[in-house]
């Protein structure tokens, strides 16, 4: 999970001019304001990060993660990672709200879906954009769109939107960005993110998908997130998204 955390953080970190198209801007906002209205979300998401070269064009998988999560706003979740490389069961965060857990370790929210996204971070647990967008509220929205540059429409047909951008990261590295928006339910279906990047001095790409499953406003108790036990948010996917 570090390597995919890494990358995660690269991409987080950089500054960069604004220039949004006004239609692409008005698909995105209408996205992730959905997010902030959701009284629930749980997906099932696959996570994958491919290595492109000129002797390996097809691309290498580097890592893959299978998520299976029910979150509530603004700072419960229930979240299960397993490496879909290996055959460890996976790992699972529980946060009621006040506390998050994950085995024997302990981070206080205390209701903030900032500090769990924060606490999940120094979990050593990477979370994907749409879990960052349901609990970030509007500061994690207005970071992003300060951070891309020339986002556009790519495609639009009746049943998805799909917007691309560009953010310039370091040492003058091209991140290129795409959003596929779904219009029925105006949640995102999948992320795409290329970094190019220079190995042994022969250009590269590391590549990040993410891949969601989403069900909006699913019913929730209090024992979804109960920290004395462990109740699956969902089966995790058996293989790629969608």
């Amino acid at each position: 999970m570090r390597v995919i955390g890494a990358i995660g953080l690269l991409m987080l970190c950089i500054g960069a001019l604004a220039q949004i198209d006004s239609k692409a801007n008005e698909w995105l906002e209408r996205s992730v304001n959905t997010y902030g209205t959701l009284k629930s979300l749980q997906s099932k998401t696959t996570v994958t990060l491919q290595l492109i070269t000129p002797r390996n064009p097809q691309g290498e998988t580097i890592q893959k993660f299978l998520y299976a999560y029910t979150l509530q706003p603004p700072a419960q979740i229930n979240l299960l990672i397993r490496d879909a490389l290996s055959r460890e069961e996976g790992t699972r965060f529980i946060s009621d709200g006040k506390t998050l857990k994950s085995g024997e370790r302990t981070v206080a929210v205390q209701g903030s879906g900032l500090a769990l996204l924060e606490g999940l971070a120094s979990l050593d647990a990477f979370t994907p954009y749409d879990i960052v967008f349901a609990l970030g509220g509007k500061s994690s929205w207005e970071k992003m769109k300060q951070e891309i540059t020339n986002l556009r429409v790519v495609s639009d047909d009746e049943k998805q939107v799909v917007l691309g951008g560009r953010v310039r990261g370091e040492k003058e590295r091209i991140n290129e960005w795409e959003f596929v928006i779904d219009k029925s339910t105006l949640l995102m279906r999948r992320i795409k993110i290329v970094t190019q990047v220079k190995l042994e001095e022969q250009p590269a790409q590391f590549v990040m998908v993410m891949e969601f499953e989403p069900t909006p406003n699913v019913p929730v108790t209090e024992q979804t997130f109960s920290l004395t036990t462990e109740p699956a948010p969902a089966t995790p996917p058996s293989g790629g998204g969608r």
